[in-house]
């Protein structure tokens, strides 16, 4: 069976040609195929006109258009309008969201503090391990146009920077990322989230459809419209589907 999903979000109200209308929050129902959006002030609109309503997120420094859906006025008020019979369509900057699952094998490279095996009491001081430069293969569990999850077998602190080369299914060459958050497990695995930084031509000219072709697998709601095929709605790796 399929389960209960609502998608919140902040959003704009527009034409169907694109004239901005109203900026508010949008509530969108998988299951009825319907979507709730409220304003200070919401245009009052005939039942049957077609309008959009399309998901925004600041990002960074810049607001991301994320996702449009697409439908016909059910009901209208000042402060609410619902539409009905919504298709929807990822847009470019759902990209810059996620990141959203996958599996790419990898390798990184950084110079590594060695990490201590044991510590003891000493009176003599002990000066610490040299960093070195290191190169070890990471296992990518997900990823974005801002950042990426992986795992490998290499204790790294939070801070910690690495280049990370991907040689298939997408070329990417000394991709800059920094260590945001380890999280250390029982096994001999070690997570990372990471943030990555600024991107050179050839890694955005390669990451950025990549990143695109994934949030559309894991953010697109609606069959086409007039299908009725079953199309359950998949969720970003960090948990983002609901904001």
């Amino acid at each position: 069976m399929r389960q209960s999903h609502h998608k919140r979000f902040p959003a704009v109200l527009k034409t169907p040609e694109g004239r901005l209308l109203e900026y508010g929050n949008a509530c969108v129902s998988v299951e009825e195929r319907q979507l709730d959006f409220t304003g200070e002030f919401v245009p009052i609109f005939k039942m049957g006109t077609p309008l959009s309503v399309v998901h925004v997120q600041k990002i960074g420094e810049e607001e991301q258009e994320i996702q449009r859906f697409s439908g016909e006025v059910y009901l209208s008020s000042q402060h609410l309008l619902r539409l009905v019979s919504l298709a929807d369509e990822v847009l470019p900057g759902a990209a810059f969201l996620g990141p959203y699952d996958t599996t790419l094998k990898g390798r990184a490279t950084g110079t590594i503090q060695p990490v201590e095996t044991g510590k003891h009491f000493s009176l003599r001081h002990k000066s610490q391990p040299a960093p070195y430069a290191q190169t070890f293969p990471i296992t990518i569990h997900a990823l974005s146009m801002t950042g990426l999850h992986f795992t490998c077998e290499k204790e790294l602190a939070e801070g910690q920077q690495l280049k990370v080369d991907i040689a298939h299914p997408i070329s990417l060459h000394g991709l800059p990322v920094t260590v945001d958050l380890p999280i250390f497990g029982p096994n001999a695995a070690c997570s990372y989230r990471c943030s990555i930084g600024e991107l050179d031509g050839s890694n955005r000219a390669q990451l950025e459809p990549f990143a695109f072709r994934l949030s559309r697998q894991a953010m697109h709601l609606f069959p086409p419209a007039g299908s009725d095929a079953p199309h359950p709605p998949a969720t970003p790796a960090s948990g983002e589907a609901d904001l």
